[in-house]
């Protein structure tokens, strides 16, 4: 016996999904911008090498959550980036 969704429950669901993609946007924007702000500091030959070190980790690891987000959306709702 299949039950299906009612449409007050299917229009709660497309909230949720909404609430969710607008978070995921919100934070993927953060992560670009952090990462352009890493760009800048191993970028910048003025600062310490360790400072430089340190910011070019960190763009790493942004890059890949960045990639894991793109590879998620591509398996997950087949939007390739």
């Amino acid at each position: 016996m299949e039950v299906e969704a009612t449409e007050l429950e299917n229009a709660v669901i497309d909230a949720h999904e909404l609430a969710a993609g607008i978070a995921l946007c919100a934070k993927v924007m953060e992560l670009i911008e952090r990462g352009k702000e890493c760009r800048m500091g191993y970028s910048d030959t003025l600062l310490p090498r360790d400072v430089r070190a340190e910011a070019l980790k960190e763009a790493r690891e942004i890059n890949q959550q960045l990639a894991l987000v793109a590879t998620l959306r591509q398996v997950t709702e087949g939007i390739e980036a």
